[in-house]
């Protein structure tokens, strides 16, 4: 389980996550959704200790964040929106050194795997400057795939791909799910988290707006129920 307890952050004067409680179970995958400037992707650095000034507790399992940093680090896989690659590597050969990293058994194979999952297969000799943004991407979230990490975070990371890889993609994180992994997916494609996650949880301005079952059935769509939940945030302001 990943577990947030009361956490807040704050920078450059401005209160960006307002005590944010929330607990991610295992076996599911979870969506986090919320207009621009709602806080997902401070939310998503501060767990992945890329913000590490905060107060509240962050939990991965019973490891609390703050006291195990660096065993923490190798329990997740990350791939952010805007990914800082090696222009001067091919994908197999970045792949290989995450894997090298992170002292992944049968490098070789599992990398060809993933390059498959993420077709990449064509590219994947090529270095990673010639890519587009899309097979940046692939490459991105290839790297957090390696080692099959018990927690998965990905932040915007499937802007850009094209059907067939989303399509793989989702079937894998499904299987990961299965097998006990818990996925975070911060995303703006309502229609996105609303197939393929088990619950979708909502922020507006830092705060948590609710947690939601997105394949409930309900006589209004979930898209639906975040747009007139967001508009009554607003007006309640």
């Amino acid at each position: 389980m990943l577990r947030i307890e009361n956490l807040s952050v704050s920078y450059d004067n401005k209160l960006a996550v307002d005590n944010l409680s929330i607990y991610l179970r295992t076996g599911m995958i979870y969506g986090l959704v919320g207009p621009n400037g709602a806080g997902k992707s401070t939310v998503i650095k501060t767990i992945t200790g890329l913000l590490p000034f905060y107060a509240g507790k962050i939990y991965y399992n019973e490891y609390l964040l703050k006291k195990n940093r660096q065993q923490i680090r190798k329990l997740f896989g990350y791939a952010p929106e805007d990914p800082e690659l090696l222009p001067y590597l091919t994908g197999r050969e970045f792949l290989s050194m995450i894997a090298g990293l992170r002292q992944t058994a049968d490098i070789e194979s599992q990398v060809h795997s993933l390059i498959e999952l993420a077709g990449l297969s064509r590219k994947a000799d090529e270095l990673i400057k010639s890519y587009s943004h899309g097979m940046r991407q692939k490459v991105s979230l290839a790297g957090a795939l390696i080692g099959n990490p018990p927690f998965l975070i990905l932040d915007e990371a499937l802007n850009g791909l094209d059907p067939v890889s989303l399509y793989n993609i989702r079937s894998y994180l499904q299987q990961r799910a299965k097998s006990g992994a818990v996925i975070l997916l911060a995303s703006h494609v309502l229609e996105l988290v609303e197939n393929w996650c088990d619950r979708v949880i909502v922020m507006h301005r830092g705060k948590l707006l609710g947690e939601f079952d997105p394949k409930e059935e309900t006589e209004k769509p979930f898209s639906e129920k975040f747009i007139e939940l967001i508009k009554a945030a607003n007006q309640a302001e």
